[in-house]
């Protein structure tokens, strides 16, 4: 399967931070396949956002080079038009639903990025029609979104992004601000973009359950690559990640103090049900 991103050695500073030693991004290289569902994690001031607004050329990097899908991205050799084949290819959902809300009617807001992309009305009408199905706020289509919640703004942000087709979507802290129900919510959606829509998903999130769910971990430390691999694959690697300020999940973490202790379980550990069976069997073959 093709790479949908690539970087190359790229690097990134904020204007405070130009001539510093240490800039936001120091020499980063990583990919992501089309359709795969990559989580991105690190402690706040990692990079990782940094990381995600490049991918969307929110940002431009002073060095390197980073491909989207055919187009390749260099710095200062880039133009509007590279701009507007990237978003094209790259939707952004981002922490605060509000930021990114733009109408004051549901459907219009949807409808915003094809008309920006200059989409025909016929067109434009089934999109926002299937966005809003996609993420269940049909029946909210003429509403106005700041009389939502922020899970229902956090759906709608999702559906405007849907209606434009990228092929890969950056969710950026998206459930940061979201209660355990609308959290819960928008990971379904996450689940269903890339498991029945075939669209690559990036979820930058400091939730370890939700990196759980990824095909990839990607961890960021320091502006640069610390580690990636599977979960299952990261997550055995518990100290490593103490070591910067992170923790696997609870239930990965549980089987490791008992790994620690002696038991026979499984190294990476990941996801509530895995753990239980790990620990079924492990009674039902006699271990105390």
């Amino acid at each position: 399967m093709e790479n949908i991103i690539e970087t190359e050695n790229i690097t990134f500073s904020y204007s405070e931070e130009r001539g510093k030693q240490n800039p936001a991004l120091d020499g980063v290289s990583v990919s992501v396949r089309e359709g795969e569902y990559v989580a991105i994690l690190g402690h706040n001031g990692s990079g990782k956002s940094t990381l995600a607004k490049l991918l969307n050329m929110i940002l431009v990097p002073d060095s390197g080079v980073i491909r989207i899908g055919s187009d390749e991205i260099t710095s200062p050799n880039f133009s509007e038009d590279d701009m507007f084949r990237v978003r094209r290819n790259v939707g952004m959902v981002f922490q605060n639903p509000d930021n990114q809300l733009v109408a004051t009617v549901v459907e219009e807001d949807v409808a915003f990025g094809p008309e920006n992309l200059g989409i025909p009305r016929e067109e434009i009408r089934q999109r926002v029609d299937a966005a809003l199905e996609a993420v269940g706020m049909t029946e909210y289509a003429k509403h106005a979104p700041h009389r939502l919640s922020g899970g229902q703004k956090q759906r709608i942000a999702i559906a405007g992004i849907m209606a434009m087709m990228p092929r890969c979507v950056i969710f950026d802290e998206a459930t940061a601000m979201l209660d355990p129900a609308g959290r819960r919510g928008i990971l379904a959606i996450m689940d269903s973009l890339n498991h029945e829509h075939s669209i690559t998903v990036l979820n930058i999130t400091h939730h370890m359950d939700e990196a759980a769910r990824a095909d990839r971990v990607i961890v960021i430390n320091d502006g640069v690559v610390y580690m990636q691999g599977t979960p299952a694959e990261v997550f055995a690697r518990v100290d490593e990640l103490h070591a910067v300020g992170l923790e696997a999940p609870q239930d990965t973490e549980l089987i490791e103090l008992l790994r620690r202790m002696g038991l026979p379980l499984p190294a990476g550990c990941v996801g509530f049900n895995a753990c239980v069976d790990a620990l079924a069997r492990l009674y039902e073959g006699g271990a105390r």
